[in-house]
């Protein structure tokens, strides 16, 4: 007994702790919750963190570039003079500037020019004498080996619209992330909001359920009675047993229904699939309609708009190269002696770069030209589409409202049609089973009902939705 009595305070503990540490969610906690850890939304706004950090980037894109240009060169060979090419024209030409020489001297001093037998010995001599002390071999110049370094600045001065239009794309690609991020909110808290209404509708059925049972099994107990009293036969009871065991199993089917639409809500909202959470809210019976508003704020379009930007844009950024560029461009060396021709320690001057025939320029412009008309068609196309939408949900709220108001008169009709059965049951005017019967239809009446309550319910997410207002919903839904 003691043993009984232990297990039951164990069960009971963890009943009661389960209870005391499980969250309560309503509709606005699952959506911001699902804002920061869906990893839809996540990815998005890493997206959009990205296109930030580049957009910051291109703030800096007029400023000069500096580079440290360095290397190490090694060749085959050492560079040489090539002194045998031009041997025979150096000795001819020293002879006979040795001729010259001693002819003018010569003629200083006397008068007269030498004679042309003194002058061929002088020029043999000299040839002579040139030939035999010229290098035979040809001298190197440099070393096989060198080591280069120095500093290059280049300061855009004039790019044709470039440096403008690439910070303007990366204007627009960041807003593309942020209208990107718009939508993929917006798509979640639409889901998590249908998820939300769904769990709702198991609420409200289990009470229903719950309710429906306990008058099955008052008319179990009931029936049993008039058994032992011999006023009925055991087969009204049987049925009344089978009607009871049926509303069991229909309560523990909605219960692990439940279960499962709150997995799926977790695993929406980012969070563990074990971690405890629960939702008491029942479907709200009110079906008020909304004022109707323009569909202007569909995110959807919002997203396509900035990519006709981007495409704008991007046809700028194509116009622009075939303009010039101008650069100023400085250049400072600091390695320069194992050069084999020594140059300049610094320079400074302009580059013009221009790009005079491409034969691919018209293709892109036209190219540019079609992306921004095809951003045009695709705009016209999702507005319209998002016209129809909101025109079909303002007409499914009003059908849908009308519905469900005939399905509440009907399920409380059903109601009276069973109090009044089972009265005439107590009067022995009807069977056990005439009472399961108008139990069983009275739950059926009420499925409906609440089954059209999700319907009004979804469509009216799915309206906020379209109209690019998806959080509304919670104004309608605890």
């Amino acid at each position: 007994m003691f043993m009984n009595i232990k297990k039951t305070s164990v069960s009971l503990f963890l009943m009661l702790s389960a209870k005391i540490f499980c969250q309560q969610f309503s509709l606005q906690d699952c959506i911001e919750k699902a804002h920061q850890n869906n990893t839809v939304v996540k990815l998005a706004a890493q997206s959009l963190e990205t296109r930030q950090k580049l957009f910051k980037s291109t703030q800096n894109n007029g400023l000069p570039k500096l580079d440290l240009l360095a290397g190490y060169n090694y060749i085959g060979e050492p560079l040489r003079v090539n002194l045998q090419q031009v041997k025979d024209g150096i000795v001819e030409g020293s002879a006979n500037q040795a001729v010259y020489s001693a002819n003018t001297a010569y003629q200083q001093v006397t008068g007269n020019q030498l004679s042309q037998q003194v002058q061929d010995v002088i020029y043999q001599t000299s040839k002579d004498i040139i030939s035999a002390v010229y290098p035979n071999y040809n001298p190197e110049i440099t070393k096989q080996s060198y080591f280069l370094a120095g500093l290059v600045v280049r300061q855009p001065i004039y790019l044709g619209g470039k440096l403008k239009s690439s910070r303007k794309l990366s204007e627009e690609q960041m807003k593309s992330g942020e209208a990107n991020l718009q939508s993929s909110k917006d798509i979640t808290t639409y889901n998590i909001a249908l998820q939300y209404i769904q769990v709702m509708y198991l609420n409200s059925m289990i009470e229903k359920q719950k309710n429906s049972l306990e008058s099955l099994q008052k008319n179990e107990t009931y029936a049993g009675n008039l058994l032992k009293a011999e006023i009925i036969p055991p087969y009204q009871k049987n049925w009344a047993d089978i009607a009871k065991a049926h509303g069991e199993i229909n309560l523990k089917s909605l219960v692990m229904e439940k279960e499962n639409a709150l997995y799926i809500l977790k695993d929406m909202m980012g969070i563990s699939l074990d971690e405890p959470v629960e939702i008491n809210e029942k479907l709200n019976e009110t079906t008020e309609i909304p004022v109707f508003m323009s569909s202007g704020n569909n995110a959807d379009v919002k997203l396509l708009q900035s990519k006709k930007a981007e495409a704008e844009t991007g046809l700028d950024i194509t116009r622009s190269l075939s303009r010039p560029n101008l650069f100023a461009i400085g250049n400072v060396q600091f390695f320069r002696k194992d050069l084999p021709v020594i140059t300049p320690p610094w320079l400074v001057g302009l580059e013009l770069q221009w790009t005079l025939f491409d034969p691919e320029r018209r293709s892109r412009n036209l190219a540019s030209e079609s992306l921004v008309k095809e951003a045009d068609l695709l705009i016209e196309q999702k507005q319209k589409s998002v016209n129809l939408a909101t025109k079909i949900a303002e007409n499914k709220l009003v059908s849908l409202k009308e519905q469900s108001e005939t399905f509440d008169a009907s399920r409380k009709q059903a109601y009276a049609t069973t109090e009044m059965v089972r009265k005439r049951m107590e009067n022995s005017l009807s069977s056990v089973k005439d009472v399961n019967d108008a139990l069983q239809l009275q739950y059926e009446t009420e499925k409906l009902y609440y089954t059209s309550l999700v319907a009004y319910q979804t469509a009216l997410a799915t309206y906020f939705y379209i109209t690019g207002n998806p959080e509304n919903i919670t104004s309608y839904i605890p």
